[in-house]
Parts: structure tokens; sequence; C-alpha cells
């Protein structure tokens, strides 16, 4: 599946989707967003994922980035 921009992913919410994070790793923030559009991540068989998005986030380390999904309950 390919990650695509927020207002995408949130095109395909809706009363039986909720939004939760991908994975709990952090990843190195670079660049824009554009940046990891498009990009292609393997989905596990089976899985409840509509669509893929990034967040920019920070800490006390800096910013970084985090995968969004919008999944099907």
């Amino acid at each position: 599946m390919k990650v695509v921009k927020r207002s995408e992913a949130m095109k395909k919410q809706s009363n039986t989707t909720r939004i939760t994070k991908y994975c709990g790793g952090k990843y190195q923030w670079h660049g824009t967003q554009s940046t990891y559009i498009g990009r292609d991540i393997k989905l596990p068989e089976g899985s409840n994922v509509l669509a893929l998005f990034v967040e920019r986030r920070a800490d006390a380390h800096g910013p970084y980035a985090c995968l969004m999904c919008i999944v099907e309950d």
C-alpha cells in the first residue's frame, strides 16, 4: 500500500473506521510530507488498513515521522 496525503486518507474515514498508529517506530523526519508520499509499505495479509499517511511529530530528541493508518473496525 502506498503512503498518501492526510487529506486523501480522511476521505476514506467513516463511522466504522478509526485512526491509529501503524507502528510504534519513530523515523527521522526528512524534508517535507511529500518526501514520504508514494512510498510503498508492505502490509500483512488480511489487515484492515484502508489508508496510510505520515504525521510530523516532535519530542526532546527532535522531529520524527509517525506512520498513521485508517483501519476498519
